[in-house]
């Protein structure tokens, strides 16, 4: 068994690929929402072999994989789709089950140390937000998704999915604060919908989602959240996962999200009023919604644990924005 997978199975899949056996399949233990399985084959190639378990559903599962297509078809750097024998860029097991095949591509994570990582994390950033916007492929929705500026868009209804799934489950002071706080910035984003325009946003831009070789990114992966939405999504996001002082904390160093933001908008323009919403914006993308604490629980873990360390987040991640608002000289 390989993750609670058949071997079989796996092997199945891959022989959909031309790959010269035998192969040597190794499972991604970081891996939680999707199975990854790292696969060196009899001449020497690695590539990672996926199933889609976060999003079992075929055509969101294609739409990301075109976006991807088009990314590196743009020069961005991520990995190559492997198509199967019969030109496929899916294969479906016998339960159903969806399998993508990618190059693998070497490096190391985002090292904290490394100004040049920033600068370079937030280059990238602004390539894929500029590239991104010649991708013509409809965005498939899929409510696991809906956060930042789409989240409190329709805030009422995602705060009552929110009360009905956690009512019992002792989290009553958390709801209240998510419910306080939407309350108090949806006029805002409202204000700002039709203003901001929206772009494609990756959703999960952090250094455990690419890779790095002398400071340079090789590859950037993940593009199961990828949705259309604010772009300061994805940048005040980025300013905390890669401004933390380390993987567990959450003090951002005010010279590194500075580095960041300057570095990012000498490659894409940010308006003022999408620098205004930056701090909101920022909490925004922390309140997470029902349909996604489902999959936690499908997944066997503590969705009330989960929606509590994200309202944690909120509040954390909230003051260290009104502290950098300040240093940053964003507008008010």
């Amino acid at each position: 068994m390989l993750k609670d997978i058949p071997e079989s199975t796996v092997e199945d899949v891959l022989s959909s690929y031309g790959l010269a056996r035998p192969w040597h399949i190794n499972p991604v233990a970081a891996s939680t929402r999707n199975d990854n399985f790292l696969v060196d084959d009899a001449e020497g190639r690695r590539f990672v072999l996926r199933r889609n378990r976060r999003v079992a559903d075929e055509a969101r599962i294609r739409f990301q994989l075109q976006f991807q297509q088009h990314l590196l078809d743009s020069g961005f750097p991520t990995s190559s789709i492997v198509e199967s024998i019969s030109g496929d860029s899916l294969v479906t097991d016998e339960l159903g089950g969806l399998w993508a095949l990618f190059t693998y591509v070497e490096g190391d994570e985002y090292n904290f140390s490394r100004m040049e990582q920033v600068k370079d994390a937030a280059r990238r950033l602004a390539q894929l937000h500029s590239v991104s916007d010649s991708f013509r492929g409809e965005d498939v929705v899929i409510a696991a998704n809906r956060w930042g500026a789409a989240w409190l868009a329709d805030g009422n209804a995602e705060l009552a999915a929110l009360e009905d799934m956690f009512s019992e489950r002792g989290v009553q002071d958390d709801l209240d604060f998510v419910r306080q706080w939407a309350n108090g910035a949806s006029p805002e984003v409202l204000a700002h919908k039709d203003v901001i325009p929206n772009g494609w946003v990756h959703g999960d831009y952090h250094g455990r989602n690419m890779v790095f070789v002398n400071d340079e990114i090789q590859g950037v992966f993940d593009f199961d959240p990828v949705t259309r939405g604010w772009r300061t999504e994805d940048v005040a996001y980025a300013m905390f996962m890669f401004g933390r002082e380390s993987r567990l904390s959450r003090r951002i160093r005010d010279g590194v999200a500075s580095a960041f933001l300057v570095e990012y908008r000498k490659h894409h323009r940010l308006s003022a009023e999408e620098l205004r919403m930056l701090p909101i914006t920022a909490v925004a993308i922390w309140v997470t919604n029902a349909s996604y604490c489902h999959v936690i629980e499908r997944d066997g873990e503590d969705p009330a644990a989960y929606f509590r360390r994200h309202v944690s987040l909120m509040r954390d991640v909230g003051a260290e924005f009104v502290r950098l608002q300040r240093i940053l000289d964003l507008p008010e």
